[in-house]
């Protein structure tokens, strides 16, 4: 074979030869499978490389010894660059030259002197760039062949080598060759011919077969050269959008990935898989579509959306550089961002995106940088708002696309007015905060809570607070503990005592409003049950663990709003919340409550006014004995032993 040749020839002349005939051979690039070639020319001249280094001294082939001593290899791959160089396939240069860079400095060593070292990656460079620059010198290697040749090489190219890459040409083909092309994800466009291989079953269950064409097209795409390297690809653009001179090429490319991942959702629709919710899919979807066909799918969307991620942080790294900051183009570029993390949201509320650095980085940065014109924020939620605000979607697609915007919509709360925070965050999240026990929904659920927080903690927007609060208070009291989560429903608590709380607009209005809370959730907590949640969390605060009940989760909603309670509120509260404390029937649970108690005292977090008052209530109101000791001095001196054999702070 061409490999076993290149290792054991030592004539310059013939490995010129064998080099030049392997980059202009009819037999060899007259394949049907232009990729496939180039991958092949690229394997041979990199196992070539591998197996020289290896074979430093003498080798045995076909039993007769031949000795290379009087060759070295350098020289060997001088000979074999000679070659490439005078070949008449100039288009193709650039695939030997990545795969000799590629073998010749793997297993963590070069192999050959630093000055070839310097010459082939010399050589490599000039070969890309020309190819980048002129049509005619690619004229018999695609844009995508070009781009994996590149991409093999580039891991294996020092800095200085990488710099001097034709980044603002490379970019962009890049891009286009993984979104569009053959090799690549091809527009999403696979997606949608799933439909019609979708078909019911036994069990009425539905069926996507792994001998079915769209199946047999996943399997291609999956294992397409550019989707296997899509983690290099994603690299290799991350360090184009550094370099890149050009910020028309930085716009361009945020506009092809949101086109892209406009058209992933839309060929999404497009297939019955897209009806089935992924809680629902055991129900519904047959077992070889379960263990088969769908995880394949997931895995080529998911590999996508990272990709599309990782290129996006660099993008957002760059938009936030000191030479990249322009400000009419910052506000349309995140709103670029956002609606590509948009598209791809059906993909990633499958993930746990806020485990994600990279995804919390971009989607947040974004939110910033438009969060600073009002304008713009108000136009881009009024584009992306549910297409029928106040009805529940019965699609999951746009059930998806409602979570991405609650979600987002709550970072903006603080900057529209009331009017548009009415019809567009409060009209978006209304039907949510209802959802009869739909399990499908808790996530929308609680993302519709969290909106609903915010818009009524804006300060501009008293007079809506105003008249929501009511209703909202209502809504959580009666999805407690059901369907909102205990950190969720102390959270929620703890803002509306601060939203009726001095000196906000609703506590002029309805003074008595705060205390109608409090005595509400005294109220439930007397008829609460003390066994644990269904499915609760651990409690783990202060290096305790205990399964949290319903009373606990009420006793700490009301210690954490201690410290927004006005003045005389707060004085007759204090040996409330303390009684509630000591009336925990768990005893992890009662000593967890009483070290939060401490911590919202000792932390720092009320105001002068309110600390003072804690001290005189600890010090000389008795607060000290009927938190240690309980309401009765019997047994005080154990509770607080033991409380000091936990470790604890009190």
């Amino acid at each position: 074979s061409a490999t076993d040749l290149f290792a054991l020839l030592s004539n310059p002349s013939n490995l010129s030869l064998l080099a030049s005939q392997i980059l202009s051979a009819p037999a060899i690039w007259t394949s049907a499978s232009h990729l496939e070639t180039v991958v092949r020319v690229i394997n041979v001249f990199t196992s070539a490389s591998i197996r020289r280094i290896q074979r430093q001294s003498t080798v045995q082939y076909q039993g007769s010894l031949i000795s290379q001593r009087n060759i070295s290899t350098g020289d060997w791959v001088a000979a074999v660059i000679s070659g490439i160089d005078g070949g008449e396939s100039q288009s193709r240069q650039v695939l030997a030259f990545a795969g000799l860079l590629q073998g010749c400095s793997g297993q963590g060593q070069r192999g050959i002197p630093v000055g070839v070292h310097s010459k082939l990656q010399n050589s490599l460079v000039k070969a890309a760039n020309l190819s980048l620059l002129n049509d005619s010198w690619r004229s018999s290697i695609t844009d995508s062949g070009l781009v994996i040749a590149i991409t093999v090489a580039f891991e294996s190219l020092d800095r200085h080598a990488k710099n001097l890459l034709n980044h603002d040409l490379l970019l962009p083909m890049l891009i286009s060759s993984v979104l569009s092309s053959e090799s690549g994800l091809r527009q999403g466009y696979f997606l949608s011919t799933i439909d019609v291989d979708v078909a019911e079953g036994v069990g009425k269950k539905f069926h996507w077969s792994t001998s079915s064409q769209s199946y047999r097209q996943l399997l291609s795409v999956a294992s397409g050269p550019l989707v296997t390297a899509l983690g290099r690809l994603s690299r290799l653009a991350a360090y184009a959008i550094e370099q890149t001179k050009g910020q028309m090429v930085l716009q361009r490319l945020l506009q092809d990935l949101c086109e892209f991942a406009r058209s992933l959702s839309i060929q999404w629709r497009q297939n019955k898989l897209s009806e089935i919710d992924a809680s629902e899919e055991r129900m519904f979807l047959s077992d070889e579509t379960l263990r088969i066909s769908l995880p394949l799918l997931w895995r080529v969307l998911r590999t996508s959306s990272f990709a599309i991620v990782v290129v996006l942080t660099a993008c957002m790294g760059r938009l936030l550089s000191s030479d990249f900051k322009v400000k009419h183009d910052a506000p349309s570029s995140a709103i670029l961002v956002l609606k590509t993390l948009r598209h791809i949201s059906f993909i990633t509320s499958r993930l746990r995106t806020d485990m994600l650095s990279h995804y919390s980085f971009v989607y947040l940065t974004a939110i910033d940088i438009l969060s600073r014109c009002p304008k713009d924020a108000e136009q881009f939620l009024t584009e992306i708002q549910p297409f029928k605000s106040g009805q529940i979607p019965q699609h999951p697609l746009d059930r998806s696309m409602d979570l991405y915007f609650l979600n987002t919509a709550e970072h903006f709360a603080p900057v529209l007015d009331s009017k548009m925070a009415a019809e567009l965050l409060i009209l978006a999240a209304s039907p949510y905060l209802n959802i009869d026990g739909d399990s499908r929904l808790i996530g929308l659920f609680e993302a519709a809570h969290s909106v609903m927080l915010a818009v009524l903690a804006t300060p501009h927007n008293g007079e809506l607070a105003l008249s929501r609060v009511e209703p909202y208070f209502k809504f959580l009291f009666q999805a407690f503990p059901q369907l909102i989560s205990p950190r969720q429903f102390r959270f929620a608590v703890k803002q509306l005592i601060q939203i009726a709380s001095p000196p906000s607009f609703i506590s002029r209005q309805q003074p008595i409003l705060c205390s109608i809370i409090l005595e509400v959730l005294y109220a439930r907590f007397r008829n609460a049950s003390s066994q644990p949640l269904p499915g609760s969390p651990i409690v783990e605060n202060f290096g305790h663990g205990a399964p949290i009940s319903e009373e606990g989760v009420l006793v700490l909603a009301l210690i954490d709003s201690l410290p927004y309670l006005p003045l005389d509120i707060l004085e007759d509260w204090l040996p409330i919340a303390v009684r509630c404390v000591h009336s925990i029937q768990e005893p992890t649970l009662q000593h967890t409550a009483i070290q939060r108690f401490w911590e919202v005292l000792t932390n720092g977090g009320m105001d002068v006014d309110r600390a003072a008052l804690c001290v005189t209530w600890w010090g000389t109101r008795g607060g000290r004995e009927i938190l240690l000791y309980g309401t009765e001095a019997a047994g005080g001196e154990a509770l607080i032993s033991s409380v000091h054999n936990k470790g604890s702070k009190v």
